[in-house]
């Protein structure tokens, strides 16, 4: 009786050793981000607002760029680079044919795009692209994703993840890994590493006025200074209530904006110290799905350069998809998203007190 016993607990062990660590498992690793600030949670204890236009038939517009035309410019999940007049109507300006994501124009009114399928790419015309960084395996980009153009004409390019590229970033959450990359290149293949170890490297945006970068991690839910000239970075928020994405800084007001498009996950944040359990939560997640995730309303927020709150904006949870890019145009916030299904404006709410 007492083998039986024995080779009953033995074989228990061996199949969630198999569920932990045998094929297919998740690479887990111990991950502790910052609990939400209830002060920063608390400016979204107000009821949503509407926006004030939503302009349909634009799936998928991952960031949006204020184009020095005085366009509007937009990515969509069809590949198409959309511009829009300021009297209103959007046409194709050209097309990547691949995922444009992050969108930024040079100095001499270049645009470049982060494609997360090609690459970073440089415009040169119609639908011509030249490719300064490619994606794996022909270049050591996995997961291109946003980008902002220095005074240099050098481009800011943020890597999300070194482990898992466009369309499975989920699996990168889950596992809490921090292989993403901010890259500085100056020239066709010419990358220098700026920031590395990262939670999902993921917006990036500069400050004119000072040349600062601002670079967030999606999974840690901060953001971070960098210098690009000596690479040394500092935390400048951390403690978010949803988990950012795209940021634009506004050199007319001298403000930060961020994007989040989702609400903390505290159900799965609560397992990332605890790595062997979310290895045996996976294989539930293979065969019954992934939980319930959270609200994805439109979050964004404006903040100085001390990172005191300037602006909140708290939009509906109406689309399968949250605001993951934005910019000011026009006297009013245009917000896009991976998977929204139209660009809304909403008007700029009055500053907090």
């Amino acid at each position: 009786m007492t083998r039986w016993i024995v080779s009953i607990i033995a074989t228990l062990v061996l199949l969630v050793v198999l569920a932990a660590y045998g094929p297919g498992s998740l690479n887990a690793v111990r991950f502790e981000p910052s609990p939400p600030d209830p002060a920063l949670a608390a400016l979204y204890d107000i009821p949503p607002v509407d926006p004030e236009l939503r302009e349909t038939g634009l799936i998928g517009a991952e960031d949006i760029e204020p184009g020095p035309d005085g366009r509007l410019y937009a990515g969509l999940q069809d590949g198409r680079i959309m511009a829009r007049d300021a009297d209103g109507g959007w046409s194709e300006f050209a097309n990547t044919g691949g995922r444009p994501l992050g969108l930024g124009f040079g100095p001499d009114g270049t645009l470049f795009v982060a494609d997360a399928l090609r690459g970073l790419l440089m415009h040169t015309g119609g639908d011509d692209w030249e490719v300064w960084l490619a994606q794996a395996p022909e270049g050591p980009l996995v997961f291109t994703d946003d980008i902002t153009v220095l005074a240099d004409g050098s481009v800011i390019l943020s890597d999300a993840s070194k482990r898992y590229g466009y369309g499975n970033y989920m699996t990168s959450y889950l596992e809490g890994e921090a292989t993403g990359v901010i890259y500085r290149v100056e020239a066709p293949n010419l990358p220098e590493v700026l920031a590395d170890g990262l939670a999902f490297a993921n917006g990036v945006t500069h400050d004119p006025a000072t040349g600062l970068v601002y670079f967030n991690e999606t999974w840690a839910a901060r953001v971070w200074t960098l210098d690009p000239g000596t690479g040394e970075r500092t935390l400048f928020l951390d403690g978010l209530p949803g988990y950012p994405d795209n940021m634009h800084f506004d050199s007319a007001s001298g403000l930060l904006w961020i994007a989040m498009p989702s609400l903390r996950a505290a159900d799965i944040e609560a397992l990332h110290p605890r790595p062997f359990l979310k290895r045996l939560i996976w294989r539930w997640i293979q065969i019954a799905g992934l939980p319930p995730l959270p609200p994805r309303p439109v979050m964004l927020l404006a903040v100085d350069r001390e990172g005191r709150p300037v602006h909140v904006i708290h939009g509906p949870d109406d689309q399968p998809y949250g605001a993951t890019g934005m910019a000011p145009w026009q006297g009013r916030i245009w917000v896009g998203g991976l998977e929204r299904e139209s660009v809304d404006a909403f008007a700029l709410p009055d500053p907090l007190p």
